[in-house]
């Protein structure tokens, strides 16, 4: 992987159609040596400041770190990685339930329920239940939504791909990507890193633009409004570096995790392919522009023009309202960590931190 000083940053897990989809299983092989710490532990708890204090430490070593933030909380860091020494620590407690393969040897976990005042939580028993309960219910009605925006998003490619040149989008990818990947790297083929660029948060769809600005100095720019020719170039790009011998992040749509791919970053060649529309804004630093209009066939459009827009206001609605709900789950969520908060020993939270940023810092 390609060090940086500029922060590297994307999501793990991605609100959708299916409640959480979670990428905890594509951070690292447990049978490789390595060191993973699997925190354990309510809201409230600390988790998200101990990886804070790991990712600033790892850094200041010098060492490349990538953060994957929380797609129901976009303050608020899942996780931290460390490739260079097969490092991470996570958050494993819902809604990415995660335990490991091989506990004890390359994996660890790090239960902070040993800080609580359990005496505590219990005498406000009723009050958490239904907190808990009230944000679970909010995040069901926003996967509703969700799961409505996904099928009209699936019909919009079924329309598009109608009246698009599939065999000159395929034309353009095979050139491109002789163009960007001129020489082979290795016989052996590179390592995919599955991650999310955005999510769907409470905050509206947030974007990991700072990313694709710290790993690429080569933006190509797909301008997409309906992400149906973007995601067939940038996933023969990916598969085109990788079978070169290139590492390459393939960054999913969250509505779609299974399979559409958005953009592709090659960071040690420093070249990404970014999608672009009303959902992921223009970058900067682009490097060139490509407008799928192109490879649209102009009169199966405007025949198709009033449904495309009729889907397009439609799915937006969707997912604004998925939004709101995250809002108002987010809001539950804060309220439930007031109680987890004060039946906390952060002394205590501060010495196991202290003892997990040494053993980091030691490999």
């Amino acid at each position: 992987m390609t060090k940086t000083v500029l922060p590297v940053s994307f999501f793990l897990g991605a609100n959708n159609k299916n409640g959480y989809c979670s990428l905890y299983n594509k951070i690292y092989d447990p049978y490789k040596k390595g060191n993973h710490i699997i925190l354990k532990g309510g809201p409230g708890t600390g988790k998200s400041t101990l990886m804070k204090k790991v990712a600033e430490r790892l850094e200041k070593d010098g060492y490349f770190v990538e953060r994957g933030y929380c797609s129901a909380d976009p303050n608020s860091l899942d996780a931290v990685i460390a490739p260079e020494l097969n490092f991470s620590i996570f958050d494993g407690t819902a809604p990415h339930n995660f335990d490991p393969t091989l506990p004890g040897l390359n994996e660890h976990i790090v239960d902070l329920s040993v800080a609580w005042n359990k005496e505590y939580l219990k005498s406000h028993s009723e009050e958490i239940c239904e907190l808990t309960k009230e944000n679970k219910r909010m995040h069901n009605i926003a996967s509703e939504y969700l799961s409505v925006a996904s099928q009209i998003e699936a019909q919009s490619i079924i329309l598009f791909g109608g009246f698009t040149d599939r065999e000159k989008v395929e034309r353009y990818a095979t050139r491109l990507g002789k163009r960007l990947i001129s020489e082979r790297k290795s016989k052996s083929r590179g390592k995919e890193y599955k991650r999310f660029l955005s999510g769907i948060t409470p905050d509206g769809i947030v974007v990991q633009y700072d990313s694709v600005v710290a790993l690429c100095e080569n933006i190509i720019t797909i301008k997409d409004e309906f992400s149906v020719v973007s995601p067939y170039i940038a996933e023969y790009i990916g598969e085109y570096a990788l079978n070169m011998g290139y590492d390459v992040y393939k960054c999913y749509c969250p509505l779609f995790p299974e399979f559409k791919v958005e953009h592709i970053i090659i960071p040690e060649l420093k070249i990404a392919v970014f999608t672009e529309n009303s959902y992921h804004l223009s970058i900067d630093e682009c490097g060139s522009r490509v407008h799928a209009t192109r490879f649209f066939d102009s009169e199966g459009y405007k025949q198709n023009k009033e449904k495309i827009i009729f889907q397009k206001k439609a799915k937006k609605e969707l997912v604004d309202e998925a939004v709101r709900k995250l809002s108002l789950a987010l809001d539950i969520h804060d309220r439930l960590e007031e109680y987890y908060i004060k039946a906390t020993d952060f002394e205590r939270i501060n010495e196991i931190s202290d003892k997990i940023i040494t053993e980091a810092d030691s490999n």
